[in-house]
């Protein structure tokens, strides 16, 4: 967390984005302010994503980055009730779409004594909270709370990024503070071109030549001198010129250690790379090619040094930073200081004080690591484990799974189903809020970790199945913001991969179009990448019935019907799939009207098939228990390819129903432990014995009991749904010769063990 700290208030000043390279989306008096300082913030609504431009009243929501903030992200003593005209945080319209607001730092948080306040941190909203001010990548908005015996301090205000790409004549202007009246001086490669005394510096720079510029703001008090500086180029005429080799989109490594970049983003201006192979500078020598047809921007960077890792991002009219879509690797500032070495051995360090937003990561070495078919259990013998590392292991690491192996095979587990593990937004979640979906999340782990654990699962006999979301994308994937409309706060209308308003009532995040040639380019990719690299054996699609672009908009019961497109969309997947390995497994999650459903089956298809009511009904003790839909045969498919399931993880855990509201008798309650468990057994021996592939949620076997809605506090709500829940590895080793109040089991209690 200290280090955290130290690079936060080291580099906040290029942390607060805006949508020009010029301006700022707040300013706060005084410019270095302290926790017990009475502060005035003013918020320009034209800046930012521009959302709130023209709109008032506008409301702060207001929150602090203390020492108690678990990562970069995790605000303290948040001020504001979101969706209402609170009065607490009305700001004052001043004209010109710019609002402000005063308050006492410690005295308006009310921040407790102990707790150092690190930065203060917002989003600005209108009443009802329907329009919402940022950053203009869609983020919070930062700015740094200083010590209390801070002495002399300088900051730039005025441009806000360490690095710009500027034209020829432009005014670039340069605003620098000083916590002290100083000697201030704004230098040009060295040159001292302009010189002021004060504590307020403020100059125009007319941007002329081709070379590169280091512009450094120099403070001189007394013996104390204090320099920040900045870096920009001139942009060059856009060369057009087609690759010497056909390159996928993406990183390409050719002949050992020569590396292409290439990025899909027609209808941009210029593009520039940006990383470790530039000093994280906007040179113009890395301004990359534009192909001939105007859709691919592309640049060869040879000679990188062998077996070597390099940072780099795509910097897109010169304001858009992102990732490499392709990125397999992915630095992250917010949440990257969450993962512990023991997770993540060696983990590559976001690069803090260069460069905002994402940033990819990779090793210059041969992409030589394609992984062998591994022969398969049959689609008919499946018995897949669905877990979340997270709540399975306290380490939460593909090592550790790697280790428990031995417990799934004696369980009779051919098959695993990992949540998604590719990159999400954050580290604590479920995962079905992707923004890379090629990369690994560092939070379960490394490449070479994840490889292990899919070799040792095979040379087992266990067959790995990743949890993947192609339904949409959220906010921070290069696909939103490379095409995003900051004023709606959706992508824009020519993006060439996303919705820019979903076509059904059920989207989360936003919404792919899987008509468009790009959103299937993309989809493919990624699977072949898993597929190939590390010898995946099959995936299962979340939101499967989102695959269209028939708009079924208010009209719920419409999603479900039969629809053709959608079929033929996920059979050109499918297709995809089996031309790299034919026995490769295709799950969907679709819940669709079974005329669909029965037609995907009869493609190879294999349909999610929930049953949690029926098996729920019978555990409790109550009338619904018809358990006959989990067969194949029931539904009028010709082919077993239902993979029945007692619980998911999207559905209320069976002993919580059972031991909170199953069925009372004399002398025979369900809510007793062990009669509890005895319901979980009974519903078992009928579901095991039906024919077909089933699967399992994690620690289902153990008669898990935690409510899917469980808090951290220890209570229960819907706004829990997707926090941690209690690992209880303890009730499979629950001691049957003294009383475990863990178990909540008494000397003569059995172990938990159900279902197996």
């Amino acid at each position: 967390m200290q280090k955290f700290i130290y690079s936060l208030l080291l580099v906040l000043w290029i942390l607060m984005p805006a949508s020009s390279l010029f301006s700022q989306v707040v300013e706060v008096l005084p410019v270095f302010p302290k926790v017990t300082d009475n502060v005035t913030i003013t918020f320009n609504a034209t800046e930012g994503n521009g959302a709130l431009t023209g709109i008032s009243p506008v409301y702060a929501h207001a929150g602090l980055i203390t020492s108690a903030s678990t990562n970069p992200s995790d605000w303290k003593y948040v001020q504001g009730t979101w969706g209402t005209a609170d009065p607490k945080v009305l700001m004052t319209n001043l004209g010109n779409n710019k609002h402000s607001i005063s308050y006492n730092i410690k005295d308006f948080y009310g921040v407790p004594e102990g707790e150092t306040v690190e930065s203060l941190a917002f989003v600005f909203r209108n009443a009802t909270g329907s329009a919402v001010g940022r950053a203009s990548d869609g983020g919070d908005i930062f700015y740094p709370v200083y010590p209390a015996d801070v002495a002399f301090q300088s900051l730039i205000l005025t441009p806000q990024l360490a690095s710009l790409a500027l034209f020829e004549n432009d005014v670039l202007p340069v605003k620098g503070a000083t916590s002290q009246n100083a000697d201030l001086y704004i230098k040009d490669n060295g040159v001292t071109i302009y010189h002021t005394y004060g504590n307020l510096i403020e100059y125009n720079i007319t941007v002329l030549g081709t070379e590169s510029h280091e512009i450094c703001f120099q403070a001189i008090r007394s013996a104390d001198t204090l320099e920040q500086c900045f870096y920009y180029s001139v942009v060059q005429e856009v060369v057009v010129e087609d690759p010497p080799v056909a390159l996928e989109d993406g990183l390409t490594i050719l002949n050992g250690n020569d590396c292409y970049f290439q990025l899909y983003a027609p209808g941009k201006s210029y593009v520039h790379l940006n990383g470790d192979m530039t000093n994280w500078q906007l040179r113009s020598d890395f301004q990359l090619k534009r192909t001939v047809d105007g859709n691919r921007w592309w640049i060869a960077v040879p000679d990188l040094d062998l077996g070597s890792r390099y940072g780099y991002q795509y910097v897109v009219d010169g304001t858009i930073r992102i990732g490499d879509p392709y990125s397999t690797l992915i630095l992250d500032p917010f949440n990257d200081g969450a993962i512990t070495e023991e997770t993540y051995p060696d983990m590559p360090e976001y690069p803090y004080g260069l460069t905002t937003g994402m940033v990819s990561s990779f090793v210059v070495e041969p992409r030589d690591h394609y992984a062998s078919l591994s022969p398969k259990p049959a689609k008919t013998d499946l018995i897949i484990y669905e877990l979340l590392l997270r709540d399975f292991l306290a380490a939460h690491s593909f090592s550790e799974l790697q280790d428990t192996l031995d417990y799934l095979q004696r369980l009779g587990v051919n098959a695993i189903e990992l949540m998604p593990v590719q990159e999400f937004e954050g580290n604590q979640g479920w995962g079905y809020n992707p923004d890379y979906h090629m990369a690994l999340d560092k939070y379960y782990g490394s490449a070479d970790a994840f490889r292990s654990l899919i070799e040792e699962c095979h040379s087992r006999g266990i067959a790995v199945i990743l949890d993947v979301v192609y339904n949409h994308a959220f906010g921070q994937s290069p696909l939103a913001q490379l095409y995003w409309d900051g004023a709606q706060n959706r992508p824009s209308a020519n993006n060439p991969w996303l919705n820019p308003v979903a076509k059904h009532d059920f989207n989360v995040g936003y919404d792919f179009n899987h008509e468009s040639a790009q959103t299937k380019y993309f989809v493919k990719r990624v699977l072949s990448w898993w597929m190939k690299t590390y010898g995946v054996d099959g995936f299962r699609f979340d939101l499967s019935k989102g695959f269209t672009q028939n708009n079924t908009l208010g009209n719920t019961a419409a999603w479900g019907h039969f629809d053709q497109s959608r079929i033929n969309i996920l059979q050109d997947y499918a297709n995809h799939i089996w031309s790299i390995d034919p026995d490769a497994y295709l799950i969907l999650e679709h819940f669709a009207d079974n005329d669909e459903e029965t037609e995907l089956s009869s493609r190879g298809m294999m349909i999610w098939g929930n049953m949690t009511t029926q098996y729920g009904q019978g555990a409790k003790g109550y009338g619904g228990s018809d358990f006959s839909n989990t067969w194949y045969v029931q539904r009028g498919w010709a082919d077993p390819h239902l993979v029945g399931y007692m619980e998911s993880h999207d559905e209320e855990r069976l002993m919580y129903k059972n031991l909170s509201a199953g069925n009372m008798a004399p002398g025979y309650n369900i809510r007793d432990l062990d009669v509890a468990l005895g319901r979980i057994e009974l519903v078992s021996a009928f579901f095991y014995l039906i024919p077909g592939p089933k699967m399992i949620w994690e620690f289902g076997e153990l008669g898990y009991d935690y409510s899917i809605n469980y808090c951290t506090d220890g209570t229960v709500s819907t706004n829990c749904r997707l926090d941690a829940k209690t690992v209880r590895w303890d009730y499979k080793k629950c001691a049957t010769s003294s009383k475990d109040l863990r178990c909540g089991q008494s000397a003569n209690t059995p172990a938990r063990t159900t279902s197996f």
